[in-house]
Formats: structure tokens, sequence, C-alpha cells
């Protein structure tokens, strides 16, 4: 985690918020945790996960549409506490509800193309700033921090909770907060642009460990799902300005 988080973070500074924001997209997270969970619960339990995986990813995309919304006019606490609150409406709004896989596949692309269409799109280019020397370091440890709390809880909170919180914006809020507090809200609302982006290569990774993990086993099944993510994902960076 701690170098993914670094390797994104410069990403951004070199390549702009957007493209930056869309390499951020991947499942660098989720995967990991989904990882870990396959192997210290099953790849049985990992795929019992994804249809509320599939779920938990609605409440990430309406997480990004709220701060960049709020961004523009709050500062970054007051926005991201309001982004959270969104997240966990969606997953409180989740429990206890059945979806097939073909019903969680559709609702995903249909919200997240609904909401690529209306979400703030800025012009305006944010000031390039020098970043404190502990900028890169503080990311990384919040990121992390973030990721064990989450696969350890897995122990206690059962495949439902488990896969509402896979999706879990961990990379996505650590990018916005950083960039909002340091560049600007319009800077945040690109970098989350670009992450929405990645978010049908995002779907497809969920329903890949549904049909391949309890298939293949865990180290075939995240390899390819690996790649196919970033063949899908080659698609979408087409939009990225």
């Amino acid at each position: 985690m701690p170098p993914l988080i670094a390797g994104v973070t410069l990403a951004v500074r070199k390549w702009g918020e957007g493209f930056g924001g869309w390499i951020g997209g991947f499942p660098w997270v989720a995967g990991p945790i989904s990882f870990f969970i396959a192997i210290e619960h099953g790849t049985s339990f990992a795929a019992s996960t994804i249809p509320s995986a599939l779920l938990g990813s609605i409440g990430t995309m309406f997480f990004a549409l709220v701060y960049a919304v709020s961004a523009s006019r709050l500062k970054w606490f007051p926005t991201v506490l309001l982004s959270y609150a969104a997240f966990f409406v969606v997953a409180l709004a989740s429990l206890g509800r059945s979806v097939s896989l073909t019903a969680g596949i559709l609702l995903n692309i249909v919200v997240l193309t609904g909401i690529l269409y209306v979400f703030p799109k800025p012009k305006k280019k944010s000031e390039t700033r020098k970043q404190p020397v502990y900028d890169i370091p503080l990311r990384m440890l919040v990121a992390t921090l973030f990721v064990v709390v989450l696969t350890q809880a897995a122990d206690f909170l059962g495949p439902t909770w488990s896969g509402i919180l896979t999706p879990f914006p961990i990379m996505t809020s650590t990018l916005a907060v950083f960039t909002h507090s340091q560049q600007g809200g319009d800077a945040a609302a690109r970098i989350l642009y670009g992450l929405l982006l990645a978010g049908y290569g995002f779907v497809a990774f969920l329903v890949g460990v549904y049909w391949l993990v309890p298939l293949l086993g865990v180290g075939w099944a995240y390899a390819i799902l690996t790649i196919s993510t970033m063949v899908i994902n080659g698609i979408t960076v087409r939009l990225v300005r």
C-alpha cells in the first residue's frame, strides 16, 4: 500500500489531476483487501462478498460526486465528512438487500455513467505548489492504516459488511483530501473525475473475483484480473482531459 499511494501521488504531480486520478482509480486498495480476505478466509468467502461489494461501489461513486460538488464551497474537513456520510447512507440502505450479480453490474454501470455525465468538470487549472516533505509519507500512513483496519475487521463483520466496505473510498478520499487542502476544490474535482473513469474496470474486477477466484485459485485469478482491469481501463483513458 505505501508504494502505491506514493506512486499515484507522483503520477498526479507529473501528469495532472485527471490522469493521476485515473491511475488511482484502479483497484489498488480493493484488490489487496479482496486478496487478503481470500487468503485468510478462503476463496468462497471472497466470492460471497462481491454482491455486497457491487452495492458498496455505488457508495464510492456518490462519495466522489458529493465531494466534488461540496469542495467548491467548503473546506476539506466538512467536505469529507459529508462525502463519507453519502457512502454510508448507500451502505446502510444496502444492508439486508440481496441483488443478483447481473442486477449489481447493471446498477453500477447505470449509476456510474449517470454520475460521470453530471459530474462537475472545472476547466480552470490549479496552481502548482511545492508540497511539504511529509506529504507523501503522511498519505502512505493514512491509506495503510485504513487497509489494515478493514482487512482485520473482516473477522467480525462477515461477508456482507466486508463486501460493502471492500470498495470503501480509501485511495479516493486520501487523494481528494490532500489535493483539496493543498490545491483547492477544482483540483480535487478533477482528480475524482479521473478516479471515476476507472470505475468500469473496477466493476469488471469485482465480477472477476466472483467468477475466477473460486475457479482458478488466488494466484492465477488475481494475476488475470490485474491484467484485464488494465485493458478495460485503457479504453476510458481517452476521456481524461
